[in-house]
């Protein structure tokens, strides 16, 4: 009954405003502090200031959680006020590419609306901070919708552009937490080899891991010294 009372574009409006209201309701009060937050904003903040990871300073993981925090500081200034700004940013993207990975899988309006709504309550409400185990879902999710567009939607040099950006986020995500950011990465060639074996052709998974290798070796090789 509530899907027949309501068109698609009413639902899409109903989205973007549950979307706008839980992504942007952190910058109008006082957030509470998040246990060890000063991770986020000192990691920032030295590459605000130019430095370089593992030459300037030591790290047991990738640098990739903080370089979204990083550019909001050379926006805002490095104040602990921009690592909101920066969760919000975050926070946006996260929802907006949820919902386009339903709508390319061809999901009902009104389960798009009800999957929006829950994940905005369950997950978006709860993450005000920027915070790698969090980040790391959300180049996940990118990953995957690229990964979807290449394999579903795209033909031609934008299958090979959808396969390198999925690339570049899943690299992005191992960047920021080792562990997620590996399994995704399992999920990914688990879903090209099938689609290998559905369209009997090695063409994504070599384009993709030709991506994948020839992105890690810039991200590592000028590391290596240090």
């Amino acid at each position: 009954m509530f899907a027949k009372r309501l068109t698609d574009k009413h639902l899409f409006i109903i989205e973007i405003i549950i979307t706008l209201v839980f992504c942007f309701a952190p910058l109008l009060y006082n957030n509470p502090y998040r246990l060890n937050i000063f991770l986020s904003w000192e990691g920032a903040y030295r590459l605000y200031l130019g430095q370089v990871p593992f030459r300037d300073f030591s790290l047991p993981m990738g640098y990739g959680y903080w370089v979204i925090p990083a550019i909001f500081f050379k926006i805002f200034g490095p104040f602990m006020y921009s690592l909101i700004k920066a969760q919000v940013f975050i926070n946006l993207v996260s929802v907006l590419c949820l919902r386009s990975i339903l709508k390319m899988l061809n999901v009902r309006p009104v389960v798009i609306l009800m999957t929006v709504l829950v994940f905005c309550f369950s997950y978006v409400s709860k993450n005000f901070w920027p915070w790698y185990n969090h980040l790391v879902i959300v180049l996940e999710l990118l990953g995957f919708y690229f990964l979807f567009r290449a394999i579903l939607r795209s033909v031609g040099w934008r299958t090979i552009l959808n396969l390198a950006l999925s690339a570049f986020f899943v690299l992005f995500a191992i960047f920021t937490k080792q562990d997620g950011g590996a399994i995704g990465l399992a999920i990914w060639l688990a879903l090209l080899v099938y689609d290998a074996w559905l369209t009997r052709s090695l063409q994504k998974i070599a384009v993709y891991s030709g991506s994948f290798i020839v992105m890690t070796l810039i991200a590592v090789l000028p590391l290596l010294q240090y």
